[in-house]
């Protein structure tokens, strides 16, 4: 009996210990199709990844935890109607939703309107903005904190002296041929998803990111042969490639005026730099 009895209490103790320590901290979900979250090989050979499993890396897992639910091939109307009804019963109070699509976004009705039109299927569709803004004021609705990201770069480039096929020359190139001529898209659809964005942010006075600006200014001073390498197409990333736009990200996030994610930085995020303050919007509410 006594042995019983001390070894209750010995459990009893243990369970207040455990009990004693956090249980719960905030969770940091990343949003995004392919270019978030990828897998397989590359062209190469070589694993592709998308930014939202290296971003951890940059966080302190004692104070965050991160959540990559991007899945790829979505597009905000799909990411709505296939995934969001099992992501946003995962979202509490006090977490952050950092929220980007638009690369495959070229059949969702386009604009942020509310004006909506019959799909193939008879289905109701929304606009792009529409999608993003429901998306955003649903998780703001648990107590989340979101961040909105401008799409992400792609790997297609110009030159007035040459064509490229993604970032390789078709032909030879010319003797006159000057790489500091090279130009990145900066943008999906002529840069009208980083505008939308923009846009929703402003309306609904969320915190946006221009991280289609930020890496294109990134990637020109790089050049595009440097760029080229980190890629396996004009959309995927190799690893190195993820842990650049990754890295990119966090110094966005760290650039918010009175941001929340300073103090949850690993050392390895404080040690990045912190973007341009023109590469962020605040877009506080008028008092």
């Amino acid at each position: 009996m006594k042995t019983s009895i001390v070894a209750i209490l010995a459990a009893l103790v243990l369970c207040l210990e455990v009990s004693a320590e956090p249980t719960t901290r905030p969770t940091i979900f990343v949003c995004g199709d392919s270019t978030s979250k990828n897998s397989g090989v590359g062209k190469n050979g070589d694993p592709v990844a998308g930014w939202g499993t290296p971003i951890a890396a940059y966080f302190d897992s004692d104070k965050v935890a991160v959540a990559n639910v991007g899945h790829a091939g979505r597009s905000s109307l799909t990411y709505y109607q296939g995934d969001w009804p099992n992501v946003l019963p995962r979202i509490n109070a006090g977490d952050f939703v950092l929220l980007v699509f638009g690369i495959n976004d070229g059949s969702t009705p386009p604009g942020i309107g509310d004006e909506t039109r019959a799909g193939r299927n008879g289905q109701e569709q929304h606009t792009y903005g529409w999608y993003m803004s429901k998306m955003a004021t649903d998780a703001q609705a648990k107590g989340a904190h979101v961040y909105l990201l401008t799409v992400t770069t792609r790997n297609i480039w110009t030159n007035p002296k040459a064509k490229f096929r993604d970032a390789s020359p078709i032909d030879e190139l010319p003797a006159d041929y000057d790489p500091k001529e090279d130009r990145i898209e900066r943008g999906t659809g002529g840069g009208k998803f980083t505008q939308w964005t923009k846009e929703i942010g402003e309306k609904l006075h969320i915190p946006v990111f221009d991280l289609t600006n930020y890496c294109a200014d990134l990637y020109e001073k790089m050049g595009r042969e440097e760029v080229n390498k980190l890629y396996s197409d004009h959309n995927h990333t190799y690893v190195p490639g993820a842990g650049l736009v990754a890295s990119s990200i966090v110094s966005g996030l760290k650039a918010f005026k009175n941001g929340p994610f300073l103090e949850l930085l690993s050392e390895k995020g404080k040690a990045l730099p912190t973007a341009d303050a023109k590469y962020v919007s605040d877009n506080p509410a008028a008092n």
